[in-house]
């Protein structure tokens, strides 16, 4: 399906933290000063070693979330959400073959992996790094700003292993981490990709599932950690300019020959909302900031997806 562009977007995300956050290295590196459990963090070219929530992390823990509240079920005799770890399950089948056409590989797939990818298809959602500053934001979010300098003041907090048969404390089980402080955002992108608007609205549905505290992100989330808000701030979408003046899912830009062979689910008559296009090239482009547009558009996307049930 990624051979022709139909329609893509780039959503921007803002997630703030509630409670504090630790997402861990992959090691502690050699400072005999770190501590044992230390968050992430990686160099920005411009703005210097930072913390930051990488892309893979939230894109799993946004899958996780959004394959939890599908599977078990059957949309249009799709199957809500197989299991990611059984690489022998239906949506893995066809993985390294080229004997199966594109259209028929998709169609196979549970929604789930139509969204976000399996060992035989890319997914439709890519997550990027989000960091914690705001290009273009006000003065306190722009990069050297109060909440960019926060986020890297972070705290430490010590704790103990308790044995879980003696309920007392295990010899030599102390160990500190680091912490990013509750009350720091973060901001980065979602893109899309020749997608429809139901799978917009399961995208949207496991961010609610983040902001709601059903979802958390990073260690720790038994301790308390990781609860956090994430919102869409921004929408930029694009679809040729053949497409039509008003914004649209995939399933109704492409030929009904195609929406039959890749077994498409029937794009419920829910359009979205018509925002002031603007023709760049070949395409035309929708953009939004507007907090009234952006939630117009959400509820459009999460009533698609409650038709799709």
């Amino acid at each position: 399906m990624f051979k022709k562009s139909y329609n893509r977007a780039v959503l921007g995300v803002r997630v703030e933290t509630v409670t504090p956050l630790l997402i861990r290295a992959g090691d502690a590196g050699i400072d005999p000063t770190a501590a044992d459990l230390s968050c992430v963090r990686t160099r920005h070219a411009v703005h210097g070693r930072t913390v930051y929530i990488p892309g893979s992390s939230l894109k799993g823990v946004i899958r996780s979330a959004a394959e939890a509240s599908v599977r078990g079920e059957t949309f249009g005799g799709a199957r809500g959400a197989c299991n990611p770890l059984d690489h022998k399950n239906e949506c893995n089948a066809h993985a390294n073959s080229d004997r199966f056409p594109t259209a028929t590989i998709y169609r196979d797939q549970c929604l789930a992996c139509r969204l976000f990818g399996s060992l035989a298809i890319k997914g439709r959602a890519a997550v990027r790094d989000l960091f914690p500053w705001l290009e273009r934001g006000d003065e306190a979010a722009r990069p050297g700003g109060t909440n960019h300098q926060r986020a890297n003041q972070v705290e430490q907090r010590h704790g103990v292993a308790i044995d879980r048969i003696l309920g007392s404390v295990k010899p030599g089980a102390l160990f500190d981490q680091e912490l990013v402080p509750a009350g720091v955002a973060f901001w980065g992108e979602i893109a899309l990709e020749n997608y429809q608007v139901w799978q917009l609205g399961l995208l949207v549905r496991a961010l609610d599932e983040i902001s709601e505290g059903f979802a958390q992100l990073g260690s720790s989330k038994s301790r308390g950690l990781g609860f956090a808000r994430a919102e869409v701030i921004s929408i930029v979408h694009e679809q040729p300019l053949r497409g039509g003046e008003r914004p649209a899912g995939v399933g109704k830009l492409m030929s009904p020959e195609e929406h039959a062979a890749y077994g498409l689910l029937r794009e419920p008559d829910v359009a979205l909302p018509a925002l002031l296009g603007e023709p760049r090239g070949l395409s035309r482009r929708f953009a939004t900031t507007d907090s009234p547009a952006i939630q117009a558009w959400i509820e459009a996307a999460r009533q698609a997806l409650g038709e799709m049930a």
